[in-house]
């Protein structure tokens, strides 16, 4: 059986690669962002923005340091980009706030590349990469 998380990153995918195909590379981050988020919320999907990942040290808390772009059904971190070139530090930075949101699965959705699939990839927090 298919696990939510999986499932929820099959539609990211295909909305992410249909946006991609329509608008192509070049906007502004938040403009792809914001269509996403729209396109999940007509499908049914719970969506929230900007969400404040906490981060703990003993101690001290930085409430509002980072923030994901997209947590969908509460379940899956999605961080959009819109750059040139893919860096490991994007899969890396996914996969820190999927942590620190304590949820099992984060994505890269990167429309600024030429080809969408090259952008989207899986980090993955005690899930199958």
């Amino acid at each position: 059986m298919q696990e939510p998380e999986d499932r929820i990153a099959a539609v990211v995918y295909e909305l992410g690669e249909m946006i991609h195909r329509r608008l192509g590379p070049g906007l502004y981050e938040s403009v792809y962002r914001d269509i996403l988020a729209f396109e999940l919320r007509k499908r049914g999907y719970k969506v929230a923005l900007e969400v404040p990942v906490p981060l703990i040290w003993e101690d001290l808390r930085f409430d509002r340091t980072y923030a994901a772009d997209i947590v969908a059904e509460d379940l899956v971190v999605v961080e959009v980009k819109a750059v040139a070139e893919q860096h490991p530090i994007h899969k890396a930075q996914a996969l820190t706030h999927t942590r620190l949101l304590n949820k099992r699965l984060g994505l890269v959705v990167n429309f600024g590349l030429l080809l969408f699939k090259t952008g989207f990839q899986r980090a993955a927090n005690g899930m199958p990469e």
